[in-house]
């Protein structure tokens, strides 16, 4: 409901790494009156580093096992209601994995892994098309190794566009770096808000799945440690903020949360008028 009120039509609801029982019950729905409608799930896990699980539950993690393809129809059962699936690009057997679920319609991005750029190149070669909160659960960027981040200037890419999302919630990643995504890679930037259960709740102790969130402000931490657990940002101060740290127009910020998410799930024939509208914005 929140995401609705915040102007969402349509959402692509995060599901972390959970018990294996629980996946395959996502379904898709239509938006009403009542709230936005379900594209499908963002199945974050649990095919991830353990490393770079930020508030993922240790004990879901795991790995691809001798038989990728069999391991995911064990934790996801059908493909049918998840739209993006992320994957770290490291794990033995993830190039079948990305592979299957690239030809089943799901968008693999990469994510939530401590993958060098080799590793990063290897996913994109297999299907893999997007970057999850770009900076944040990755290795950082290195003169050496860039890592995953290395993905929005690879020379393998040739002409096509590296998707990314990235928090600007002013939260998870500095302005500074949004600054440098945005001018690094304008074209793929999409605007994304990681928003918890929590958006909307207002400042308090919160439960995220089995884990204890606390809010204060923009902050959401889990509960006995200093790590980050998604974000309690609108999409709407998500799309201003970046317009303010990039130092573009509304304008543009507001295509990086509309016609990119557009693109890569339709395609570039995918266009929003914004001419259609007048825009305003409120601090």
């Amino acid at each position: 409901m929140a995401q609705w009120q915040s102007g969402g039509l349509q959402s692509v609801p995060i599901a972390g790494s959970t018990p294996l029982e629980v996946l395959p019950l996502l379904h898709r729905r239509d938006g009403s009156a009542k709230g936005a409608g379900i594209l499908g799930a963002h199945v974050e896990g649990p095919f991830i580093s353990p490393e770079k699980k930020g508030c993922h539950p240790k004990q879901h993690i795991r790995g691809f096992g001798s038989d990728p393809v069999k391991a995911i129809q064990k934790v996801y059962g059908s493909t049918e209601n998840i739209a993006i699936v992320t994957i770290a690009p490291e794990l033995d057997g993830s190039d079948v994995a990305i592979k299957y679920m690239s030809d089943h319609g799901v968008l693999v991005s990469l994510g939530h892994s401590t993958a060098g750029l080799v590793a990063g190149e290897r996913g994109v070669a297999a299907g893999a098309r997007s970057i999850t909160h770009l900076f944040n659960a990755m290795q950082s960027y290195h003169h050496r190794d860039p890592c995953l981040i290395g993905l929005l200037t690879s020379k393998m890419l040739g002409n096509r566009t590296m998707y990314y999302g990235i928090i600007s919630d002013g939260i998870h990643t500095h302005d500074s770096a949004l600054r440098l995504a945005h001018r690094t890679n304008p074209e793929g930037l999409i605007v994304i808000t990681d928003a918890i259960a929590a958006l909307g709740m207002g400042d308090g102790v919160h439960k995220l799945g089995d884990c204890v969130v606390n809010v204060r402000g923009l902050n959401a931490i889990l509960e006995g440690t200093n790590t980050t657990a998604g974000s309690v940002a609108s999409m709407p101060y998500c799309i201003r903020h970046l317009a303010k740290a990039a130092r573009c127009p509304l304008e543009e910020a507001l295509i990086c949360a509309t016609e990119k998410p557009g693109e890569i799930s339709i395609g570039p024939e995918f266009h929003v008028k914004l001419s259609q509208f007048q825009l305003r914005s409120w601090a």
